[in-house]
């Protein structure tokens, strides 16, 4: 009897670079699953090193010298040798078969890597892929891009069809690999693909072209995107350049409707939007009162953590990445005053019961802490944003974005907003006002995207009695012009007495400040520091 394997996990494929499309099974062998790659793994018939369940490290591409090429007329496409210099396409040798190559850049216009594509339509890469811009992204317009639209296309010979007849005066690019893999390419080149007035997507007139191009309009920017529809028996633009058509393509791209525009509707006509089913949260919280007056943290949330310097802010949300780690969630973890090393030791010390920033290295179990380091981080489910200090607020949205469209991430720690303004003070002039219109990105992106944010911020300076000698912390003391208390859809303040005798250093005092799902507030969790664990553990008054 023949039993069938089963999947246990996805890694990079080592031929065309997806990033997770290589699956494995359990008795050894694999199967990449991109549409335009034919890569297969059978144990018995190659040699390799046994199959790890978790690599030690992620996949990598070997260096690799970028093939020579020539440029030519390619008749059966109707593309010129101008077009093809012009955009690097060219034919080549590799490994004594002659094929066509598509040579692609990098940010800094350096070749990186080229796609090559033999008789059959077998394709392969070859470079490192993981640097590549969209295909013809290098010939574009940077700057002064306002009421210019930009074409996006499926594959490289579309690109070059469609800029050939528009006689390369307007702005045409296409994804790298593959349709399957639109959305995830789109969302690595938002901010390029954001500078334009209009952005079309024009992919081949088939079922896969129409879904990728659906995909794809959620990951760029909303009320800007549209999608082109290609006429009936023509399946490509390069279609049209060969029936000699290219006449049609101007009205194609140019009468492309917006597939994501705003709409007023009658409340009359909403029945099927007020039945449909609401989101479920996506995860409770670690401590239970909390949990009991929340409900749980759920998607499009953006939630406010706010305290005073020092009052334990980063603990806490290494306690709750933890618990969102432990229950299955992919976690962002952007700490803008800590090094991913000491994110990373403080994640797996909550797993050891240890602290071990503070622990002195012949003491701790190097078994022990590679066992814990891996039950945190083999599911690849932990996302660190390896960056100290300051940042632009776009350069930030940017990275949340793409934790959010192409990791896919559940959730997304940001400690903290305070320093990400100071990096645009010396631009804008007033906290307040740059606080405001951070927020306002961050709260829309959480809503886009799908996402819950967990945001730590300061507090503004009480007069009297410190927030650091454990005063009590109220929704005008959120640092800002109250911006953030409006955008956030919970608001949580932690409060501990830092100047008390031993035993009130260790305590905290969980509070609510705004519950906008389910308008509980109020003092909830107490909780201590353990110094012997480094955890903070829920407690009762009778307890001490």
């Amino acid at each position: 009897m023949v039993t069938q394997s089963k999947y246990i996990k996805k890694t990079a494929c080592p031929q065309c670079g997806s990033k997770d499309n290589l699956a494995w099974f359990d008795d050894g062998h694999a199967f990449c699953f991109s549409v335009d790659c034919d890569y297969k793994f059978y144990p018995e018939k190659e040699k390799s090193t046994p199959l790890k369940l978790v690599p030690e490290t992620p996949f990598k591409s070997e260096p690799v010298k970028l093939l020579k090429v020539t440029y030519q007329d390619l008749p059966k496409r109707g593309i010129t040798k101008e077009t093809c210099e012009l955009y690097g396409y060219g034919i080549g040798v590799f490994n004594g078969q002659d094929c066509q190559v598509a040579t692609y850049k990098d940010q800094y216009g350096k070749d990186v890597a080229q796609h090559l594509k033999f008789r059959g339509k077998k394709f392969r890469w070859i470079g490192d892929m993981s640097k590549v811009q969209l295909w013809g992204q290098h010939l574009c317009r940077q700057q002064g891009t306002g009421g210019i639209f930009l074409s996006v296309f499926e594959g490289e010979t579309d690109c070059m069809a469609a800029s050939q007849i528009f006689d390369h005066k307007f702005p045409c690019v296409s994804i790298p690999s593959g349709v399957q893999s639109a959305a995830k390419f789109i969302s690595l080149n938002y901010p390029f693909l954001d500078k334009y007035y209009r952005v079309v997507i024009c992919f081949d007139n088939d079922k896969a072209g129409e879904l990728g191009a659906e995909k794809s309009m959620a990951a760029l920017p909303k009320g800007k995107a549209a999608i082109a529809r290609l006429p009936e028996g023509i399946n490509d633009v390069n279609d049209l350049l060969l029936a000699k058509r290219s006449s049609e393509l101007r009205d194609i791209l140019w009468k492309a409707q917006s597939c994501r525009s705003d709409h007023i509707i009658n409340g009359a006509d909403a029945w099927d939007i007020f039945t449909k089913k609401t989101s479920e949260p996506i995860c409770d919280y670690p401590y239970p009162t909390l949990q009991n007056y929340l409900q749980g943290i759920y998607p499009k949330q953006m939630i406010t953590l706010a305290a005073g310097s020092g009052t334990g802010k980063s603990t806490l949300c290494r306690e709750f990445s933890y618990h969102f780690l432990r229950n299955g969630l992919k976690v962002g973890y952007l700490a803008l005053e800590e090094s991913v090393q000491r994110t990373l030791m403080g994640l797996v010390g909550i797993d050891m019961n240890i602290p071990l920033h503070l622990a002195a290295q012949e003491t701790i179990d190097q078994e022990e802490l590679k066992s814990s380091f891996d039950k945190i981080t083999s599911s690849r489910n932990l996302f660190l944003y390896n960056h100290f200090g300051s940042i632009e607020p776009d350069i930030l949205i940017n990275q949340i974005r793409e934790l959010a469209t192409v990791d896919k991430v559940d959730v997304v720690v940001l400690d903290h907003l305070t320093i990400v303004v100071s990096g645009v003070l010396d631009k804008i002039g007033d906290e307040r006002k740059a606080l405001d219109l951070i927020t306002t990105k961050l709260r829309s992106l959480a809503e886009e995207t799908n996402i819950a944010l967990l945001v730590v911020t300061h507090l503004s300076r009480p007069q009297g009695k410190g927030h650091e000698e454990g005063a009590d912390v109220s929704l005008r003391d959120i640092r800002g012009s109250h911006g953030l208390v409006q955008t956030s859809d919970v608001c949580l303040s932690l409060t501990r007495n830092q100047v008390g005798d031993a035993a009130e250093r260790s305590r905290l005092q969980l509070k609510i400040l705004k519950s906008r799902h389910t308008g509980m507030t109020g003092e909830v969790d107490k909780l201590l520091y353990d110094q012997k664990t480094g955890r903070l553990l829920v407690y009762s008054d009778d307890f001490l």
